[in-house]
This record gives structure tokens, C-alpha cells and sequence, in this order.
């Protein structure tokens, strides 16, 4: 099986859209935030409760359905909170009510390979940056080494990793299908081929003027915009 991992959608529909037509996939596993900074979080949502095999909540995901502080990066926590109160108003109470109900983890099984999912990281689901670059080895294997999976796929920094020969499992992270912050603005994916093992990170680059209208048309801030497009 062909198994696309995704994360942190962000409410950016343009962009989940086009990563799930231009990846084959047989399946998709996600791992967190749908929404907060993007113009259509409830479309976002009903896309992802439609294709995904199995889900787990992130930050935002947490912030937006009980109405609490996402505790993200200093230099995104005021656009959080100011896009957080148009998240609320676009979502309907049914909707919020599922992100409330999404599991921190998920363990499941795909094509007879073991899966672990988690937004940030094993012993803090939430909120525990694990980012490429400033997480030593050391800290990984803290985290990860106890974990029967084949598989072990996390979220939250927007950054992607495929980390191997470290623990049991292979350790991806899929970077951001909505607000990649790695320098390259194409949404960000990872492909996981249950037979041969291969992860493969793939870009796929989306409509980013299209999504900037929406976000004016939203009446979000314009900064949301210089992020899409990678100027801040």
C-alpha cells in the first residue's frame, strides 16, 4: 500500500485539495491541526474527516474546540489567537465537537505494518516541538524508543523529517500541507510505501494567490499571506 501522511492543513483547503490529487495513495493518516490561520477551517475539516483512515488531534485542533491557548511559537501565538476567533465562528458546534473527540495517539495497522501517530511527540501529544536541526538523536530515542511501530509519524513543527535506523520504527514527519516553514512554500507531504519501506517527502506546489484572496476575503491578516509565501 501507498500510505500518504499528512499535517497540519491549517484551513487551507486549496492546498489539502491539490496534495490529495496529485499524491497516488491508497490511504491517509493524519497527524494534526486542521485548523487555525487559514480562510476555510470547516471545509479543511469535512475534507479530512472524508479521507483520512485514522486522525489524531493537534494544537489548534485543541485550542479552537475548547476555546484555550494553543501554547505555539511565540512568533505565531497573536495570529493564533486573532484567527482562532474567526476558526470558532466558521465551525459549527458539530464540528467543534469532533475536533474535542479526536485521540491525542493512534495505533492502528495498515497493510500488516504497525502505525504510532502523534501530533507533537509521545510523552507530550500536544505541545513538545521536536524540530529537525535542534532535536539531538538522543532526545528521539527518549521519545520514540519504546514504540512498537514500523511506523512512527508526527506533526507540528512544519518541518519534514524522515528519520531511520534510530528506534524500531521509521520517524516521519510530513512537514505542513498548509504553512510550510522550511523555506519552501509548496504544501508538504510524506508517501510511505508499506512493502519496500521507502519514505519519500513530496512538494507539491498549490495556488497560493488564489488561497491570499481568501484570506482577504476572510478578513484575516495580511501577514498570513507573507507566510504562504514564505517572507516572514
Amino acid at each position: 500500500m501507498k500510505i500518504l501522511a499528512i499535517s497540519d492543513v491549517h484551513g487551507n483547503i486549496v492546498a489539502l485539495n491539490k496534495v490529495l490529487e496529485s499524491v497516488p495513495h491508497d490511504a491517509v493518516i493524519f497527524s494534526g491541526d486542521i485548523v487555525d490561520y487559514g480562510p476555510k477551517p470547516a471545509e479543511s475539516l469535512e475534507k479530512i474527516r472524508e479521507v483520512s483512515f485514522k486522525l489524531v488531534r493537534g494544537n489548534h485542533d485543541n485550542a479552537a474546540a475548547f476555546n484555550v491557548d494553543c501554547r505555539c511559537s511565540q512568533k505565531m501565538h497573536a495570529l493564533s489567537v486573532e484567527t482562532r476567533k474567526y476558526t470558532r465562528k466558521v465551525l459549527n458546534d458539530e464540528q467543534l465537537g469532533f475536533l474535542k473527540l479526536l485521540s491525542l495517539t493512534e495505533e492502528f495497522e495498515l497493510d500488516g505494518k504497525k502505525f504510532f501517530m502523534v501530533h507533537a511527540s509521545r510523552t507530550d501529544p500536544l505541545f513538545q516541538y521536536l524540530k529537525p536541526g535542534e532535536t539531538s538523536k538522543e532526545k528521539f530515542v527518549e521519545e520514540f524508543g519504546e514504540v512498537d511501530a514500523d511506523f512512527i509519524v508526527y506533526g507540528h513543527t512544519h518541518f519534514p523529517l524522515v528519520l531511520k535506523d534510530l528506534v524500531k520504527g521509521i520517524i516521519i514527519n510530513p512537514g505542513s500541507v498548509g504553512q510550510p516553514r522550511d523555506g519552501d512554500p509548496r504544501a508538504s507531504c510524506a508517501l510511505i510505501d508499506t512493502v519496500s519501506k521507502d519514505v519519500r517527502i513530496v512538494r507539491v506546489p498549490y495556488d497560493i494567490d488564489f488561497v491570499a484572496r481568501q484570506i482577504e476575503d476572510a478578513g484575516l491578516p495580511e501577514t498570513l499571506i507573507s507566510i504562504l509565501r514564505q517572507n516572514f
